[in-house]
């Protein structure tokens, strides 16, 4: 090797990669299997002096603001590089603002002065993690649920749902059982109402859940007592601990729960593929923690197989689903460590190739996005001459 090649390599440094979710963000270095900081979404704000979340704001400037504290956090506090020296993988919902998007790059590209950034979605960064070529990706979030059909590399877009029943759904419903078991209204803080769900949360089985929605309860799970921090202590029923994940599968007039979502979305996706769907089902996410979620999902999924509405347009005979690679809610940023980190000597070719220049963004102050037709109409397209897109 010239020693001029060999320099080269040595100057080249990993990329960041940064999955900043509404509650929490992830962040680390490409390459690596786990990300180096897990952290809220929220920066303490000396104008309010209190901790204020980077999804709290009305308008672009405001926001502008509050990914500059963010990421000023992230360099120097938790990972202490320089952000000049480094490209950044950003593991972003195909459901994300474009005005949030935009707004983000001119943080990066302006204040920061990034060289590059790779903008990647995340149900083919999760589908990355598993090296399959179909995968049905199922997030659930703080906020909504979304399922996406990964096929050879492409998001089926018409086939993309999502519904609001993510970990917030969970917790409103267990802050419910609980004001109704202790006959008051608690107003616990979402904090504590959080961590009474990961701690002691779990979805029971659809036998038990029949019996629990039809009148006849069945002997309820073990209850816990929870030490609140501001002193004294609650009861947490083994009603609330089993019912508080019932949101994600109560069905409506719309057919929106989480099981029907998964199968709307084999339904629309090619006759050819669903099968193959159907086994490799890929569930990740915060919300995807609770146990025995996926021994349930499949459960209803199996059930509502045997209804006419989806018996007479899916013929499955299988569902499997996968083992996540990483935590549920690391698989998003393990792709995007995955997506640009290379092999070996060839990392920084890899890199400049997916990347996209600070020069090109200043240039244009537009990133390329699916939902606009100057990016997704073809160059000849007919539609170019008549409506000059």
């Amino acid at each position: 090797m010239a020693l001029y090649e060999g320099i080269a390599l040595i100057q080249e440094k990993q990329a960041v990669v940064l999955d900043l979710g509404s509650e929490y963000t992830k962040f680390g270095f490409t390459g690596e299997a786990a990300p180096r900081c897990i952290i809220r979404s929220q920066f303490w704000s000396p104008e309010l002096r209190r901790f204020k979340r980077v999804y709290d704001y009305a308008n672009e400037d405001e926001l502008y603001d509050n990914l500059v504290h963010m990421l000023h956090l992230l360099y120097f506090r938790h990972v202490l590089v320089n952000p000049k020296e480094r490209r950044v993988v950003v593991a972003e919902s195909l459901l994300t603002p474009t005005a949030f998007r935009e707004t983000l790059a001119k943080v990066l590209f302006t204040h920061y002065e990034v060289s590059g950034v790779a903008w990647a979605d995340s149900p083919r960064l999760c589908a990355l993690t598993l090296g399959a070529p179909i995968v049905l990706v199922v997030e659930i979030g703080a906020r909504e649920a979304e399922v996406c059909a990964v096929v050879h590399g492409s998001v089926v877009l018409k086939a993309l749902q999502a519904a609001p029943l993510g970990a917030l759904a969970v917790r409103a419903e267990l802050a419910c059982i609980l004001d109704e078991d202790n006959k008051t209204e608690l107003n616990l803080d979402p904090t504590v109402l959080e961590d009474i769900a990961v701690k002691t949360c779990l979805v029971t089985t659809r036998d038990r859940a029949v019996q629990w929605a039809s009148g006849s309860p069945p002997t309820p799970a073990k209850s816990v007592r929870y030490p609140l921090p501001a002193g004294g202590a609650i009861t947490v029923s083994g009603r609330a601990r089993e019912l508080s994940a019932e949101p994600l599968f109560l069905r409506d007039n719309e057919y929106s729960s989480l099981p029907d979502l998964l199968l709307q979305c084999i339904m629309q996706c090619p006759i050819d593929v669903r099968r193959a769907l159907a086994d490799n089902i890929l569930v990740c996410g915060g919300g995807a923690a609770l146990p025995g979620l996926r021994a349930r999902l499949k459960a209803e999924l199996q059930h509502a197989l045997t209804e006419p509405v989806y018996s007479e347009r899916l013929h499955l005979t299988s569902l499997k689903f996968h083992t996540a690679p990483a935590h549920w809610n690391c698989v998003s940023w393990l792709g995007g460590a995955l997506l640009l980190a290379g092999a070996g000597a060839g990392a920084g070719a890899g890199e400049a190739a997916r990347a996209a220049p600070r020069e090109a963004f200043l240039r244009e102050r537009r990133l390329r996005d699916w939902v606009c037709l100057l990016d997704n109409t073809p160059p000849h397209h007919p539609a170019r001459e008549h409506h000059q897109i």
